[in-house]
């Protein structure tokens, strides 16, 4: 499904590096708030449930195997649909959890984040112009957003413009225009730019 990173004799997707690279930099870059401690209490609650929901989701899409096989759950999970409806409900708790703009803010830090590194990990097996255009812009996304942090306004405009561009690009640069299938990343774009326009609403209307 993602692109590994090879460390020795120990294979890494690209994608959790990328994860835990954009964790650092959030956590860095909102070093002066309060409410970090408690925002990252609830993301790793988030963690906690996004992991149980997709190892569980092996059981309704994999139900005559589970029956014959069990303890088949401890070592399967239910696949690309099942980490699909995982995010899905991550994102729902995310949301019912979220207070105030700093939440929302946070979250668009982390998700220009993940996605300027994830694509400069992807540079590796994917070295074309067209990914390290997208790599390029995103990272000054990112750059930008650090001065302008407490600036909601202009960072969800940032968040926003990514989303939007990582979409179309990946849709036409990944799968061409003829595919309708999406990946698992634009799936996470989709939700993640759902639940930034949803939770900024939330926030104003919560202040």
């Amino acid at each position: 499904m993602f692109e590994t990173f090879d460390i020795g004799s120990i294979s890494i997707p690209s994608v959790y590096m990328a994860i835990l690279l954009s964790f650092i930099v959030t956590y860095l870059m909102l070093w002066e708030s309060e409410d970090k401690k408690r925002l990252f209490n609830e993301w790793t609650n988030a963690i906690i449930i996004l992991f149980l929901v997709y190892k569980l989701t092996y059981i309704p899409f994999n139900w005559f195997e589970f029956i014959n096989n069990p303890m088949g759950v401890l070592y399967f999970d239910g696949g690309p649909d099942g980490l699909l409806m995982a995010l899905a409900v991550t994102f729902f708790y995310l949301f019912y959890r979220s207070r105030g703009l700093f939440y929302v803010e946070a979250y668009c830090i982390f998700s220009v984040s993940l996605l300027a590194f994830y694509g400069v990990l992807e540079l590796r097996t994917l070295p074309q112009w067209p990914y390290i255009a997208l790599a390029i812009i995103t990272l000054a996304a990112l750059v930008l957003i650090y001065f302008m942090w407490r600036r909601f306004r202009v960072i969800m405009f940032v968040t926003v413009t990514v989303f939007i561009m990582q979409l179309l690009g990946r849709f036409f640069i990944y799968s061409g225009p003829e595919s309708l299938s999406i990946s698992i990343v634009q799936w996470w774009i989709i939700i993640s730019l759902i639940y930034v326009l949803l939770s900024a609403n939330k926030g104003d209307d919560d202040e």
